[in-house]
């Protein structure tokens, strides 16, 4: 049964976190991207922020169509700006200097900036701060105290000055802004992605579910299905972040601007809180800002740089994310491999001193959970040499996935937006398939895929993880199989047909992974009949 546009090596998946790349000037060629392509990116994201439909559409093309060529599925990631708060145009074009015990008035009105006026896109700020206020610019590198209020203007006095440029972010830390989560300018770029193919949405400086659920009705209005990616950038994200990670699909901490919204040295704790909750979640996690800040100018990063990838490695983070550094650095693909390189290191060492987290204990599963979990520990106790999954939706991978098994996860998929998606999860190689509707062609096309790349042979044991039943989200099927023994050695293991198995009453409002261990026992069970 052949494959279309899958290219596995002998050795697949030896890096299990994924990278996500950022395009822009540096990176917007074809041969620049095509060498990104080959250096390990896995996720495209095109940041809305800057640029224009018809430069993003040009993107998605290119993206495509070296994806097709390279037989390298990419997931490209819209993110949309969000209700960002920054300063405006500048005489000239050109940076000022702000020096500190200066004044410097900030006005909505449309005016060529300066060292003592300069405009903002926030026509409420004044609305929202009031005398003795903190107002950072720029990441926070300048910061300035609210002096008066006259009117919309905002007169600050500067207590830490600095060059600033066009275009630079506003932060009130401290502040509930007022603004809404989706802009117009949101609503405008949400319906082109969904328009054009873009595989998943991230959403700025998310506060609370409700902002998701915003998004997630704004896409339904439009007719689309997306994975929605909510980007954890401001304090109350984080007071909700339980409810907020049952709306999303996904998260990403998005350390540039929470760490000017909070203090930086929380930053790493908050970070390890995330990902370790989003793990309870089974939603896949991105780390982003500054990882590697300093190959934008500088062909190799600075050993806290390094420190800091491998850190978010060992945290659990599904994917490590470059932003400047691919989208304007002097070395792009420099970065992507030196990336690839240190979450190789990280994720060897993790192995070799079992540096696994420990996996979460559950006291009830639905039947999907249940399987995941099972096929994650016959990994470890049977040493499989891979997981074929077949999936619709995607969600059953994202499951197993976030239980980190130590085989290779093969997910297998005849639709083309899944297979997309698929790249953003841990330790997964996403496949294209044909659609099979019988138990025997789902153990024929997943040894067909395995044996004729070369990965497993004769007697090594693999798991097949999918469905009886044809519908999306119908995961009750786990087959232990030994190659080239057909109906002569493997174990199968079905569950029922019913969707979820009803949670304990005191168990209702838990996350899923706060719920259940028994399918350990099951697999063992399983094992001893082989």
């Amino acid at each position: 049964m052949p494959f279309v546009d899958t290219n596995l090596n002998a050795n697949p998946i030896q890096r299990r976190a994924k990278i996500v790349a950022t395009l822009g000037p540096a990176s917007n060629t074809e041969p620049v991207f095509r060498d990104l392509v080959r250096a390990g990116i896995d996720v495209v994201r095109l940041n809305f922020s800057h640029g224009t439909h018809e430069e993003k559409l040009a993107l998605i093309q290119m993206i495509r169509k070296v994806s097709r060529e390279e037989h390298k599925p990419l997931c490209i990631l819209g993110d949309l700006q969000g209700p960002k708060i920054r300063t405006s145009k500048l005489k000239d074009h050109q940076s000022v200097l702000l020096k500190a015990g200066q004044r410097l008035t900030i006005t909505p009105r449309e005016v060529p900036g300066t060292a003592s006026l300069v405009g903002t896109t926030f026509k409420t700020l004044a609305e929202n701060v009031e005398q003795g206020s903190r107002i950072l610019l720029s990441d926070g590198l300048i910061e300035l105290r609210v002096h008066e209020v006259i009117g919309a203007d905002v007169v600050c006095e500067i207590i830490n000055g600095g060059m600033l440029g066009e275009n630079k972010g506003i932060n009130l830390p401290g502040i509930p802004v007022r603004v809404p989560s989706l802009t117009e300018k949101d609503s405008q770029d949400l319906e082109f992605a969904l328009k054009n193919g873009v595989d998943a949405i991230a959403v700025s400086f998310v506060r609370t579910a409700e902002d998701v659920r915003l998004v997630r009705n704004r896409v339904s209005a439009y007719g689309g299905e997306t994975w929605i990616i909510a980007k954890l950038e401001k304090p109350q994200a984080i007071e909700h972040l339980d409810s907020i990670l049952q709306a999303a699909d996904g998260i990403m901490v998005a350390r540039g601007d929470l760490g000017v919204e909070v203090p930086p040295e929380k930053v790493p704790a908050i970070q390890k809180h995330i990902i370790r909750r989003a793990s309870e979640y089974f939603k896949p996690v991105i780390t982003a800002t500054q990882m590697l800040e300093s190959m934008i100018e500088n062909p190799r990063p600075t050993r806290a740089e390094v420190s800091d990838v491998a850190n978010a490695i060992y945290d659990g983070t599904d994917a490590v994310m470059l932003s400047g550094e691919s989208a304007v650095g002097k070395y792009p693909v420099e970065t992507v491999a030196m990336m690839g390189r240190i979450i190789s290191e990280a994720e060897r060492h993790i192995k070799e001193d079992h540096l696994n987290a420990p996996r979460v204990s559950m006291t009830r599963l639905s039947i999907a959970e249940t399987i995941c979990e099972a096929t994650a520990h016959a990994a470890d106790d049977l040493d499989l040499r891979g997981i074929a999954l077949f999936t619709e939706s995607g969600a059953t991978a994202r499951q197993l996935s976030k239980y980190h098994p130590t085989a290779p996860i093969f997910a297998l998929s005849p639709i083309d937006l899944t297979i997309n998606r698929l790249n953003l999860l841990w330790g997964t190689t996403p496949v294209r398939c044909p659609k099979v509707n019988s138990t025997e062609a789902l153990v024929d096309v997943a040894e067909s895929l395995l044996e004729q790349h070369g990965y497993v042979r004769n007697r090594e044991v693999i798991a097949i993880v999918a469905g009886t039943r044809t519908k999306s989200g119908s995961t009750n099927f786990l087959r232990l199989h030994v190659l080239g023994e057909h109906n002569q050695e493997g174990v199968r293991f079905f569950a029922p047909h019913e969707d979820e198995v009803t949670p304990a009453p005191d168990a209702a409002h838990a996350p899923p992974a706060a719920k259940a261990k028994r399918a350990a026992k099951t697999v063992k069970g399983v094992a001893k009949h082989r």
